[in-house]
């Protein structure tokens, strides 16, 4: 993603972690309107065939709020996603819809995994030598 084109996304993405479902619906639309993206509604006969195209981000969704929300997570994982937890309470709705999309999760699973890391994370250098060593070959392979 070009610098300029990253900034953009960037500062859409760190004002959608803060809105409503449906603030964020509306912000995206008129980002695609002020930007020229596509915003696809489904045929009439269609179910779940919803797309939006924007900043060569595109995703499909059973609805406009469900296509926001998909657009959001990839648009957030394309800036990289977050750099580190953040505790601000504003933030954590945003950072858990995109950690349990990422991980193909639910809320419940979430948060005993997250548990059972942060336990392990606090007790060992072992586990933080290993999670290191994931990263590094993770971004070694891409």
């Amino acid at each position: 993603m070009p610098p300029d084109l990253h900034h953009r996304v960037s500062r859409l993405v760190h004002a959608l972690d803060r809105m409503t479902a449906e603030e964020r619906t509306e912000a995206i639309a008129n980002e695609v309107i002020e930007t020229g993206g596509i915003w696809q509604m489904p045929a009439k006969d269609d179910r779940c065939r919803f797309l939006i195209s924007l900043h060569g981000i595109e995703v499909p969704g059973c609805d406009a709020d469900s296509a926001a929300m998909h657009w959001h997570i990839d648009a957030r994982s394309a800036i990289g996603g977050w750099p580190h937890p953040d505790h601000d309470p504003d933030l954590r709705r945003a950072q858990l819809e995109w950690a349990q999309m990422i991980l193909f999760i639910g809320a419940e699973d979430l948060r005993r995994q997250a548990a059972a890391i942060a336990m392990l994370w606090s007790a060992s250098q072992m586990v933080r030598d290993a999670a290191r060593l994931h990263l590094e070959q993770r971004e070694a392979a891409a």
